[in-house]
């Protein structure tokens, strides 16, 4: 059980985006794999709803015709945090 003392960030837009369209991006993935070699398993489960509509309708055809060093180029945009710094050591300073 995580020792928390505050309530975690609401997540941004950014980072529901990202969320939703890896798991459609994986469900995709699934059934690709299932029809290369069927029978080995279960079909995943459709996640339905208009955002899973919208993003099938729009997003996926989008995102197969993006050439891939611009895709690449989106994600590093996008979903890569610049590298991450320690705090300056203030105890250092004051001696």
């Amino acid at each position: 059980m995580p020792i928390t003392t505050r309530k975690a960030a609401p997540p941004s837009l950014l980072q529901k985006f990202r969320t939703l369209t890896e798991g459609l991006l994986m469900e995709v993935a699934q059934e690709a794999m299932l029809q290369a070699y069927p029978g080995i398993a279960a079909r995943p489960t459709r996640k339905s709803g208009p955002v899973y509509t919208l993003l099938r309708i729009v997003f996926l055809p989008g995102f197969k015709l993006t050439p891939w060093p611009i895709r690449r180029k989106m994600m590093s945009l996008f979903f890569v945090h610049p590298e991450q710094r320690w705090p300056a050591q203030p105890w250092k300073e004051k001696q």
